[in-house]
């Protein structure tokens, strides 16, 4: 009997003991995954608000000594020098299949217009046999007059062709390259780019840029940094935006040499106007990169960081040249990657949330 109570008493331990277990396995992710939110929660305090849709990054003047961040206010700047910028070598193709398409139509005018003198002679003859006693029937006459009439509106068809050519390549080329296709006296640098002694170079040049003008020139080179630059002399404002679609867009010829179709080349204008440019310069280590973009880290009051965009048009040796920042502005000039990281921190536990 007490061998019975001893062993049933056994088995209610371990099915005891079995059950423990069983609780702790199952219920030990719960428990790591409570512990885990309740730690996110604690060590990572909410520094980053909205308003209008603008992140706005919040840190004590503690936390920025201990994290090393440190800002400056940007002085007025002027600036004349050399603007640095790309291009790439655009295909003439269409140009050149354009010139022969016009060629062929003028080709067919003077064709026409030969055949027109000579409808115009035999139309007078017929006339006047027709008014000397009918030598000739007036179903003669008409088919003279048929053939001139039906001569004349081919030379109108021709030259109605000849119009919507060379609009369709204004348009799509501008003024000044659509003589190559009508014809016309034209420059060197212009004449050279049909017999591939030139290359047709499309540049996108920053806004704070001089626009240039006619007999303006600028030097280029491939993005191989041993290649020497060329002197490519301005033609007129492009018809296409840069992939880049930054700054506006000029046509330029370049002597072809080391130069090929689809090429990315480095670019260098020399300003020419004798005024300063005004603007702030913005250090180097002031700038964080983000989707792309040039971005800083502006200081408001109450040690409020805002993250404004800014341009990289014009490179100097101490930095970059902006308009887009009020001179005065305190800047962040050390730590800007820790706000970048601070401010998408929060961004991504709010998706999170969500």
């Amino acid at each position: 009997m007490n061998k019975r109570i001893t062993l049933i008493i056994g088995l209610q331990a371990l099915i005891i003991i079995t059950l423990f277990w069983v609780l702790v396995f199952y219920g030990k992710d719960e428990y790591e995954a409570y512990q885990s939110e309740q730690e996110e929660e604690i060590e990572s305090p909410n520094r980053v608000s909205e308003k209008d849709g603008i992140s706005i990054v919040m840190l004590s003047a503690e936390t920025q000594r201990n994290s090393g961040i440190t800002s400056s206010k940007v002085q007025k700047f002027s600036y004349q020098g050399s603007v640095k910028t790309f291009g790439s070598v655009v295909s003439i193709d269409k140009l050149i299949e354009a010139k022969t398409q016009y060629v062929a139509l003028a080709t067919e005018m003077n064709i026409a217009k030969s055949s027109s003198q000579q409808l115009q002679l035999q139309l007078q003859r017929m006339k006047t046999l027709n008014d000397d006693d009918k030598n000739v029937s007036d179903s003669a006459v008409q088919e003279a007059q048929a053939l001139v009439n039906a001569n004349q509106a081919k030379i109108q068809a021709i030259q109605q062709q000849q119009f919507n050519l060379a609009s369709a390549i204004e348009l799509q080329w501008g003024e000044a390259l659509s003589p190559l296709i009508t014809g016309g006296q034209l420059a060197p640098h212009l004449s050279r780019l049909f017999t591939r002694q030139n290359v047709l170079v499309q540049v996108s040049l920053p806004a704070t840029a001089n626009a240039p003008v006619i007999g303006n020139s600028i030097q280029i080179s491939s993005l191989n940094e041993r290649a020497s630059s060329v002197k490519a002399i301005y033609i007129s404002p492009a018809t296409n935006a840069d992939m880049s679609g930054i700054g506006k867009t000029y046509y330029y010829s370049a002597p072809a040499e080391s130069l090929r179709v689809g090429m990315r080349v480095n670019v260098v204008q020399t300003n020419s106007s004798q005024h300063d440019v005004h603007g702030v310069l913005i250090p180097s280590s002031a700038v964080v990169w983000h989707g792309g973009k040039p971005w800083v880290y502006v200081k408001k009051q109450n040690n409020q960081f805002v993250r404004q965009p800014i341009s990289t048009d014009t490179e100097i040796e101490e930095g970059w040249f902006n308009q887009e920042i009020s001179a005065g502005s305190e800047v962040v000039t050390n730590g800007a990657q820790l706000l970048l990281s601070e401010e998408f921190k929060y961004l991504i536990k709010n998706e999170n949330e969500d």
